[in-house]
């Protein structure tokens, strides 16, 4: 009598922890062959893009420049808190940089893929509009011929402001960007992907290098098919609103951060000289 025939065994779903895991270990390998690789043919350029401000800047504003960066933190933070009760999550208000703040709230509740997504983009949205408010206000009341001393400090935390939520936007737990990763599909990854290498091309950016370099694993996993299609968890509309807010956030901050350093390098000798 021929053996009867035995049913195939599918392989069990990878668990969400050990795709975070793979993607974390994949991105960080492929951010360091770049660095050594931009160390040892490019230094010039990877000590350029390494600087946020220069320690003219810490020099000349001492304690002022550390309250500005507390600023940026805690408008960040305040945003992330404010946003997360209007959902209906516990209202917690801990000083969490860097994304652990949104984790903190969301990490003991039930996954809702576009709710996570809206939380985790709250901070880095308000922290943008933040910061390209003081850059006005030093564009306003900046005079070539009599250089205010606190209006280029208005531009340094602005400066900062934009590089700071920059990083939080970064595709991995627990930063913010890594509640917003689960909503955005394939084609917006590989969309915002290519827009951002050609920004890095147009100007040089180690925060959006970091970027670059954890979300192409991401990207990856999802074409294998080893990580699951979360954002089908979204309508096309919260998807479409998601992933175009997540990119012209992350183009958006790394263009302003480049440009206002740039700006910096001429702004701060001139206010000194005053």
């Amino acid at each position: 009598m021929p053996p009867a025939s035995e049913k195939p065994v599918s392989d069990p779903p990878v668990s969400p922890g050990r795709l975070w895991a793979e993607q974390l270990a994949a991105g960080m390998a492929l951010l360091l062959a770049i660095l050594v690789f931009m160390a040892f043919f490019h230094p010039a350029l990877l000590s350029a893009g390494g600087k946020v401000l220069t320690t003219n800047v810490l020099a000349a504003y001492g304690w002022w420049a550390v309250l500005g960066v507390f600023l940026q933190l805690l408008v960040h933070e305040i945003a992330t808190v404010l946003v997360a009760y209007k959902r209906g999550l516990p209202l917690r208000f801990r000083f969490f940089p860097l994304g652990a703040h949104a984790t903190a709230i969301l990490e003991d509740q039930p996954r809702q893929t576009y709710r996570d997504a809206v939380v985790g983009l709250s901070g880095p949205i308000v922290g943008a509009v933040f910061s390209v408010t003081l850059a006005e206000i030093y564009h306003f009341v900046d005079n070539t011929e009599d250089p205010h001393f606190f209006g280029t400090l208005l531009l340094c935390i602005a400066c900062v402001g934009y590089f700071y939520n920059l990083l939080t936007l970064i595709p991995i737990l627990d930063l913010e960007g890594g509640w917003v990763a689960p909503a955005v599909a394939p084609q917006a990854w590989l969309i915002g992907l290519v827009a951002s290498v050609f920004e890095l091309r147009n100007g040089f950016n180690l925060v959006l290098l970091g970027f670059v370099a954890f979300a192409i694993p991401r990207f990856v996993l999802l074409l294998r098919a080893r990580a699951p299609r979360t954002d089908l968890a979204c309508t096309t509309r919260q998807r479409l609103i998601i992933s175009i807010t997540y990119f012209v956030l992350v183009l958006g901050l790394a263009w302003l951060g480049s440009k206002t350093f740039e700006e910096l390098t001429v702004a701060i000798p001139r206010a000194m000289s005053d």
